[in-house]
């Protein structure tokens, strides 16, 4: 039970801390939550018997597990527009439509 506590308090502390420093705290909290939840989940399921013994182990795994999840969004963000098509360029038939002979 007490592994449980930590793994939660690690989460919330990583998450806290993200939102704090974040310009965007929706966003921030989302990544923190998500990232740091997935990280220790991860932990637990790849190394169940290093909970007891290795009390920082669920901080060390929200760590990365939201670093890599923030890489990810970044990752996401930066190549969003680069294959979108340029915008078509201004229609200027609205002078010629409106004139009148």
């Amino acid at each position: 039970m007490a592994a449980l506590l930590n793994a939660l308090v690690a989460i919330a502390a990583v998450t806290a801390a993200l939102t704090a420093t974040s310009l965007d705290r929706r966003a921030a909290v989302l990544l923190g939550a998500t990232g740091s939840t997935v990280g220790v989940f991860l932990a637990w399921v790849i190394a169940p018997a290093a909970w007891a013994g290795a009390p920082f182990l669920p901080w060390l795994a929200a760590v990365l597990g939201t670093a890599v999840l923030v890489a990810g969004w970044s990752a996401v963000r930066l190549y969003d527009g680069v294959f979108a098509p340029p915008p078509e360029p201004p229609d200027d038939t609205g002078a010629v439509a409106t004139a009148r002979w």
